[in-house]
């Protein structure tokens, strides 16, 4: 997979050029692809400068979207990923490339500058705000979920460079037994990612207004998959779904 230039739509890999708008489901939301100044959202909790933040949130929707494409096409994988794809409704090549496209649909709207990378905890400590990991167990971030699925060397500095399918490792402590290439850790991964925001700053009306929204896209999407399966038959496939005050998201 070869990734190009950070200001281009077009994929290398798949030859799709997205350029013309963006899909029906981003539409809906209002958003289009990747306003980078952050314009209208709240930058707390502090992440990096927004110009870096819509790069990278490009390089990753890119990523998630070639990545889609090779396991659409029959693609090899490599072998941590054959192991933890047990759920085979999850991981089958027509069900696990839909959930790395709903994960580009919200990784590529505009309020999800806030979830590409980490937070800062420097900056929120000049800020004389509370740590980070003071309130949340287990902090994530969008871009370390697509780093456990393929690792681009840098995807922003050097867009040309091949992308490296890796092994689903989020490398997160408290995390060790998730693996991206399983379809519901992979689910229950990006919602981490929102139940922290909320846990955090939910008392911010305009961020948990945004977290709430993206939220409901993600797991719309998860169900509108699983529709594909009889009533009796989803509750073996169900992702857990947690609250912002679950024992699991704070301390």
């Amino acid at each position: 997979t070869f990734l190009n230039s950070a200001s281009s739509a077009r994929c290398e890999m798949c030859q799709d050029d997205n350029s013309d708008g963006a899909d029906e489901l981003a539409n809906f939301l209002g958003g289009s692809f990747l306003v980078g100044d952050g314009s209208g959202h709240s930058s707390y909790p502090v992440r990096e400068s927004p110009q870096s933040t819509s790069a990278l949130q490009a390089a990753d929707a890119r990523e998630l979207e070639c990545l889609a494409q090779h396991i659409s096409l029959g693609g090899n994988l490599p072998l941590p990923a054959l192991q933890h794809q047990k759920d085979r409704f999850w991981g089958a090549p027509d069900k696990f490339p839909r959930l790395l496209a709903l994960f580009r649909t919200i990784i590529q709207h505009p309020s999800s500058h806030r979830f590409v990378e980490p937070v800062n905890e420097s900056r929120l400590f000049v800020m004389g705000m509370p740590s980070y990991t003071s309130v949340v167990k287990h902090p994530i971030c969008f871009h370390a979920i697509v780093l456990a699925l393929s690792r681009s060397e840098d995807a922003v500095t050097y867009p040309h460079l091949s992308t490296r399918l890796a092994n689903g490792e989020l490398g997160i402590d408290g995390l060790q037994d998730w693996n991206m290439w399983n379809g519901l850790h992979l689910i229950e991964a990006i919602d981490l990612v929102f139940l922290n925001s909320l846990a955090y700053d939910g008392n911010d009306a305009n961020n948990r207004s945004e977290t709430e929204l993206l939220r409901k896209v993600l797991w719309d999407g998860v169900n509108s998959i699983l529709k594909s399966l009889q009533p009796h038959e989803r509750k073996n496939h169900l992702p857990s779904r947690r609250d912002e005050t679950s024992s699991f998201v704070i301390r």
